[in-house]
């Protein structure tokens, strides 16, 4: 039995609705009153950060601004963090109201690479996979164009004479 299939990949960026914006907004569970972080939110979800432990697919009701008491899914969570989707899709003014109370973040000064934490449905609480991104500083010197254009002409040049003489060696030999 043969069974055609086409398969296509989906650009991460596409994966969600509607666009996620970076925030750092402090708010509250509104059943036990616990403490949360919303670290990225858009009209139709949030990721979170809370110590308490929510249930998969349990819902929750959070104060947002503009919006008051909203009600939301837990949809995956990895530790700390929870992925939340909204149960009725936000106006952009709730939106724009979470962007403008959001405390924004000092800026980071470090050179050396930082550790994150990879998020995926389907992890354990207590696991979390570790990876690394760079960050640069802003100060970070860079070569003038004319100056790189050199480096990638002559680099060019060299590898293009090394190629040839490899060529010429093996046609004597072969000869």
């Amino acid at each position: 039995m043969v069974i055609q299939a086409r398969l296509q990949q989906i650009k991460p960026a596409r994966r969600r609705a509607s666009p996620r914006r970076k925030i750092s907004l402090e708010s509250s569970l509104q059943a036990t009153g616990d403490p949360l972080t919303i670290h990225d939110f858009s009209s139709t979800g949030m990721l979170i950060e809370t110590a308490s432990k929510l249930p998969l697919l349990g819902g929750i009701e959070i104060d947002l601004p503009e919006a008051g008491n909203t009600r939301a899914v837990v949809v995956w969570n990895s530790g700390r963090y929870y992925g939340c989707e909204f149960k009725v899709s936000l106006p952009k003014a709730v939106v724009s109201a979470a962007l403008l109370r959001s405390q924004p973040k000092p800026p980071e000064v470090s050179s050396q690479p930082r550790p994150i934490v990879a998020m995926r449905a389907n992890v354990d609480e207590t696991e979390a996979l570790p990876a690394f991104e760079a960050v640069t500083t802003p100060d970070e010197e860079k070569a003038s164009l004319s100056v790189r254009l050199r480096v990638i002409l002559g680099s060019s040049i060299i590898l293009w004479a090394l190629i040839i003489a490899a060529v010429w060696s093996v046609i004597r030999l072969v000869r």
